[in-house]
């Protein structure tokens, strides 16, 4: 590269009665080794813009950057899916760039598109073509839009084919022809053999064959069976650092199964039992105390607070060690006691950065408030319809905090009720999410990061993206 450096002049530099001093020769600058450009580009990852910019500087850049800008590729849209799907008939070298696919946001909602025609924009030829052509596929996040899409033979190649796989992130999948494709594949895979006596259930399990996928999430897959297709993909993926089985049909069995016939509990950072209403409180806490190296744990309920985690349950899971190394955790709608908050305290407080107490049934505002004043680290807090916040108990604590410059929280999540009735204050402001959730947030922010996915219900298992958040969650249905 090289650059010609001008020193101002009053006139013309280029006209030849000008002093030549005004002049300077062109200067070349030193020679930058390709890995230097390649780390440099690797900051923009997340900026697509600065990223095309940088693409025409000049044959080097470009040559660097393209392959970045191919990494990963997310349709919201049938238009520019079917340009994509265009080029898959004619695979170039650019395809085989292409490691993360994101149809996680894909929908014709407002395009005055029938669910019939949306079928033919993506069916399961194309998706097999595409599968086949990107053989650097490592992650793929796919929505319940494109759930009949995903036939047997889509799925029999994404999981066979696609050797280079990490990351499968299906949502919200609950139609019979979804079921019924799993339940071929899981045959095709091996499935453990199951046996059970007085001392419980017994598994036979098959080589795994899927050692490479580490991030696999299910959320609200409601239809899918414990035995005939979420054990087996366990069984299949024994080295799993994400899972999402949130809202799924599954029991102590599968708990049970991963702890002693998987490696999981050893290389599991990221949990989300949510909405799991088969789960016991001794089988969760029996498995959570077994992974080591968790950072993010989710057991959100949906039961009525007394039906759900208990307070000895949430007790002795907070006092465990595996706890001290969490930095989120949503225990929201379980029997959240002052207990419980004590428990927290001493044991997770020093790398705590978000944490949910959606209804837990706290009277006293002075137990939220000092629980809060000590915990040094936490970033974001939900306190969904806990009783002693009012307007006024909440004026106050709101107050207390702006005052307090040494905490770090930037949002509070708070009801609809709740936030309608309070105004805005300084620096803060009112925000609410597609997921009709409804917070107080921080008007400056360091990282940028919107108030709605600081936190969401469905686990992060993304790698990609400046929120490294799928598009899923700006549905309401998977958002609360």
């Amino acid at each position: 590269m090289s650059a010609v450096l001008l020193r101002s002049c009053p006139d013309n530099i280029f006209d030849s009665s000008q002093s030549p001093s005004f002049i300077i020769k062109p200067v070349r600058l030193p020679y930058i080794p390709p890995e230097i450009i390649r780390i440099v580009l690797s900051f923009l990852k997340n900026d697509r813009q600065a990223l095309a910019a940088c693409a025409r500087v000049n044959s080097t850049f470009n040559l660097h950057v393209t392959p970045i800008l191919y990494s990963t590729v997310s349709f919201a849209f049938p238009y520019n899916f079917s340009l994509f799907a265009n080029t898959v008939n004619y695979p170039t070298y650019r395809t085989q760039w292409i490691k993360h696919l994101d149809l996680s946001a894909f929908s014709t909602i407002g395009l005055q598109k029938s669910y019939a025609s949306l079928q033919n924009i993506v069916d399961p030829s194309t998706l097999v073509k595409i599968f086949r052509t990107c053989s650097s596929l490592e992650s793929l996040s796919v929505s319940e839009s494109l759930e009949e899409a995903l036939t047997f033979d889509v799925l029999k190649t994404l999981f066979f084919d696609c050797n280079n796989i990490k990351t499968i992130d299906f949502c919200g999948f609950s139609r019979k022809t979804f079921t019924d494709a799993m339940n071929r594949l899981t045959a095709q895979m091996g499935r453990p053999q199951i046996t059970y006596d007085e001392s419980g259930y017994k598994f036979v399990t098959p080589a795994a064959l899927f050692p490479h996928i580490k991030r696999l999430s299910l959320h609200e897959c409601t239809t899918l069976g414990e035995y005939n297709v979420i054990i087996p993909l366990l069984a299949h993926s024994p080295n799993l650092t994400h899972l999402d089985v949130g809202g799924c049909s599954i029991t102590d069995v599968t708990l049970r199964f991963m702890m002693d016939y998987t490696n999981i509990p050893n290389t599991l950072t990221h949990l989300s039992t949510a909405k799991c209403k088969a789960l016991s409180f001794d089988g969760i806490a029996d498995f959570v105390e077994q992974c080591q190296s968790l950072v993010h744990l989710n057991v959100y309920s949906d039961r009525p607070v007394t039906t759900a985690l208990t307070e000895q349950s949430l007790i002795r899971i907070m006092r465990s060690q595996t706890m001290k190394n969490i930095e989120t955790l949503d225990i929201g709608s379980t029997y959240i006691m002052p207990s419980v908050l004590r428990a927290i305290k001493e044991n997770c407080s020093t790398k705590l950065k978000k944490l949910g107490l959606a209804n837990a049934p706290i009277t006293s505002l002075a137990c939220i408030t000092d629980f809060l004043s000590s915990m040094p680290q936490l970033e974001y807090v939900d306190l969904t319809n806990v009783p002693c916040l009012n307007l006024i108990t909440t004026n106050t604590l709101l107050t207390s905090l702006i005052k307090n410059e040494s905490h770090q929280i930037h949002t509070i999540e708070l009801s609809q009720a709740l936030l309608g009735k309070l105004g805005t204050l300084p620096k803060w402001k009112i925000v609410k999410n597609y997921g009709r959730r409804w917070y107080y947030a921080k008007i400056e922010r360091k990282d940028g990061i919107k108030a709605d996915r600081v936190h969401g219900r469905k686990l992060d298992i993304t790698e990609t993206g400046p929120e490294r958040m799928s598009n899923i969650h700006q549905y309401y249905s998977f958002g609360v």
